[in-house]
């Protein structure tokens, strides 16, 4: 018998799966009833499998979930909402149909909707979204989730022009909601619309100014269309009001580095490594802006951060040897690159063929 982990864990892989997934998983391949599962079990269950790319396992798993608890709402919302992540988009239909056979709720007809959208179905999607806006014209918050969900799934398949035109119609008609416009800042995102993206940030930042995550997605947005100055200005807003420091930082980095401004790109690389000294990337990101500008001690110190992390990394000493030589440092250079012969394998002879070069040019040290 192919057990469990034969079948789903690779031998190298460290990753571990709870035991109720075992249990099951042990059941099913014998042939046996499962018993039962609480339903945050069972999503669990079918979130391993679709993550594992075992389709038919997934299948019977939601099968069951949803024969055993047919009556669980939130149970349902969970089984949709794994399929739609996993773009298992026939599944998803078939699903949808096959729980329609009552009267559906608003999640079931917006996770339809989406699958028509995403498997090319747009002759049956737009007649069943005019159908869902009549059904739930009567209720606000339910004809939300349908507009979103016509939204969403336009800007997912690249009609934004339509998705633009949808979204618009429920600005028009429906209380201000903030979503509406963040659908419609993608699209024109993706569009590379730049002045559209900076009339809807206004609306946006308006309607929610003090919320950093706020912000912190319109820098997303601003660098996404090439706006380095709007998106640093967004990313140090998201900062002052406490965004995440290793993203927002690792952010301003980024930006401030492509827009050519290295000195602050260089004061948010030591502010990052006061939080976090142990990022290699951030070293590494310190020594060559420290280089940049001529600063070859400040550049060694964090070339040397970045060895104490990877010693066996060839580039480091590579580097180290070429910033001692700025310092005039030519022994030190060279036995940079003698300790990175001791600690590598130097694959492609560069630290070799380097020494032997500093050994010409600098016979005397």
């Amino acid at each position: 018998m192919k057990d469990f982990i034969y079948n789903y864990l690779d031998s190298e892989a460290d990753e571990s799966y709870p035991d109720f997934f075992i249990e099951w998983d042990k059941a099913v391949s014998l042939g046996k009833k499962p018993g039962f599962y609480e339903p945050d079990e069972l999503t669990e269950i079918i979130d391993i499998y679709l993550f594992n790319n075992q389709i038919k396992r997934a299948d019977q798993a939601i099968n069951y979930a949803l024969r055993i608890y047919s009556d669980d709402d939130e149970l349902i919302y969970e089984v949709l909402l794994l399929l739609n992540d996993y773009e298992r988009w026939n599944d998803l239909l078939s699903t949808c149909e096959e729980l329609r056979k009552d009267e559906s709720d608003v999640w079931i007809d917006g996770h339809r909707l989406t699958a028509l959208l995403h498997l090319g179905m747009e002759e049956d999607s737009f007649p069943f979204f005019k159908r869902l806006k009549t059904k739930y014209a009567e209720n606000k918050e339910d004809l939300s989730v349908i507009y979103q969900a016509m939204g969403e799934a336009l800007c997912d398949v690249d009609l934004y022009d339509s998705a633009i035109e949808v979204i618009q119609e429920a600005i028009d008609t429906m209380d201000e909601d903030i979503n509406f416009y963040w659908l419609q800042l993608q699209c024109y995102v993706s569009l590379n619309c730049k002045e559209e993206v900076s009339e809807l940030a206004e609306v946006i930042h308006k309607l929610d100014p003090l919320n950093a995550a706020t912000w912190h997605r319109l820098g997303l947005s601003f660098q996404d269309i090439g706006d380095r100055e709007k998106a640093i200005d967004a990313y140090e807003y998201a900062q002052s009001l406490g965004y995440d420091p290793e993203e927002i930082l690792m952010n301003l980095i980024y930006v401030y580095n492509k827009n050519k401004n290295f000195n602050k790109a260089l004061e948010k690389s030591k502010e990052y490594l006061n939080l976090y000294p142990d990022c290699y990337i951030v070293n590494m990101m310190a020594a060559k802006l420290s280089s940049r500008m001529g600063k070859w001690n400040d550049a060694l110190k964090y070339v040397d951060e970045a060895l104490k992390l990877t010693p066996n990394d060839e580039a480091l000493y590579l580097y180290k040897s070429n910033f001692l030589l700025r310092l005039e440092e030519y022994k030190k250079a060279k036995l940079a690159l003698i300790e990175g012969l001791k600690n590598t394998k130097d694959s492609e002879g560069y630290l070799s063929r380097k020494l032997s070069k500093l050994n010409n040019q600098y016979p005397d040290y």
